[in-house]
């Protein structure tokens, strides 16, 4: 309720301050305007990033001449005044009313990679946080990729994937902590293992699978702890935990030996 109220003020005071513009030396009726003078008025205040007057200007070609041949055109820099002026929710709107009003537009595939961005955006910083306009963010951002294999967009939408996908995984990590340490292992293992799974290319899963060793190796279950060990000194032999996990290796060995000949199986 609070954005929408947000968003609603947001309109509001673009319409004032149109209507203050127009009242002091600006044109006398918007009404007396053509839909290209309106336009034109819009993109250069959006091309001076005066985006709360371009929205004015561009909103009344969108919805009072819905019948001109620059009408997505219109459409498109109204979404970028709203994305320009930080209101990201509003923005992902517009973005969507283009992709759906307007698909043979030359700005159609910009407004679906741009829809995903203002999703990213929307999202919190911090990965702690709820991150559920993130994971519709990266969903639209695989979509693109997959849809537009060509787009010179493509570069841009790994990096917010990358980005997006990494803070995912951080969270996702950092639950698999929080049960460690309050000694539910069976959940952390879980928690360790989807960021395994699912976040392969993250900074974070190398220590998950080294955590997931150090819980097998807390639970006596050494020949697991050894064996998950020994796998992140292969794949991660460069990374800074590789000699920990050599010695940790060293060391569920040792313990299987000893626990293998008090059972008497050590031949």
């Amino acid at each position: 309720m609070k954005t929408c109220n947000i968003q609603l003020l947001k309109i509001i005071v673009a319409t004032i301050t149109l209507s203050i513009f127009t009242g002091c030396g600006g044109p006398a009726n918007l009404a007396d305007k053509t839909a290209l003078e309106l336009f034109t008025m819009g993109k250069k205040a959006y091309d001076d990033k005066k985006y709360i007057q371009a929205i004015g200007y561009l909103q009344t070609v969108v919805y009072n001449h819905g019948g001109e041949s620059f009408v997505d055109t219109a459409q498109h820099y109204l979404a970028m005044s709203y994305f320009g002026s930080d209101d990201y929710g509003v923005a992902a709107v517009e973005f969507n009313r283009l992709a759906l009003n307007y698909p043979s537009s030359v700005f159609f595939e910009n407004g679906i990679f741009m829809r995903a961005v203002c999703f990213f955006e929307t999202a919190p910083g911090h990965h702690g946080l709820d991150q559920t306009e993130l994971l519709k963010a990266l969903d639209q951002l695989e979509d693109f990729i997959i849809d537009f294999p060509e787009s010179p967009l493509v570069e841009q939408a790994q990096q917010y994937l990358a980005l997006g996908r990494g803070r995912i995984a951080k969270k996702i990590y950092e639950s698999g902590l929080v049960y460690e340490r309050i000694g539910g292992y069976t959940a952390a293992q879980k928690y360790f293992q989807i960021v395994l799974d699912d976040y392969t290319d993250s900074k974070q899963a190398p220590i998950s699978l080294f955590e997931i060793a150090e819980i097998n190796l807390k639970l006596k279950k050494y020949p697991e702890a050894r064996t998950g060990f020994d796998n992140f000194v292969t794949l991660f032999k460069e990374h800074e935990l590789a000699p920990k996990a050599i010695e940790r290796s060293r060391e569920a060995a040792f313990k299987s030996g000893v626990l293998a000949f008090n059972k008497g199986e050590f031949i």
